[in-house]
């Protein structure tokens, strides 16, 4: 990693960026989770200079603890402001079979009906190790894997009830 900010910036940039989007994603449309992304890019820009003395796992799950924050500081927001929103999990952009369509939907209700902080958990789970979510949670990486295990019995047990 370069010690310049703005070379180290870009490098985190392509990096992480295509995860961080879809990490925000999984909760919010294309232009929310682009928004949030800016953020999340935003306060790497404003702490860049801490991060050169870490290494390249120490960034990544430091990026994602930001990420994580961000997409609290935004479900706060939207809580306090008494407003509505709508897990969006499907891309506007794509173009679903009928079948496809049926079982994206299944699969977001789903989802829905887990706690924010098992949603939270999965969807960290594809783009950091259990040792990296460890380290954003406060836990260690044993009690991750635990954790993520019971959150996919919970997803499984609700995807029979519509069966």
């Amino acid at each position: 990693m370069s010690n310049n900010p703005s070379k180290l910036f870009k490098e985190l940039w392509s990096k992480y960026h295509k995860s961080i989007y879809r990490y925000f994603r999984r909760d919010f449309s294309s232009e929310v989770a682009e928004d949030l992304c800016q953020q999340t890019y935003l306060k790497l820009w404003e702490y860049i200079e801490t991060l050169h003395s870490k290494n390249i796992f120490q960034q990544r799950a430091w990026l994602f603890t930001v990420a994580k924050n961000v997409r609290n500081d935004y479900f706060r927001y939207k809580s306090s402001h008494k407003q509505n929103f709508i897990w969006q999990e499907l891309s506007e952009s794509e173009e679903l079979t009928e079948p496809d369509f049926e079982i994206s939907l299944l699969i977001q209700k789903a989802m829905e009906e887990l706690s924010k902080e098992d949603r939270e958990l999965l969807g960290m789970a594809q783009y950091l190790t259990s040792k990296e979510m460890g380290e954003v949670l406060g836990i260690s990486a044993s009690a991750v894997r635990s954790r993520i295990q019971k959150a996919k019995q919970r997803l499984s047990e609700n995807l029979k009830k519509y069966d």
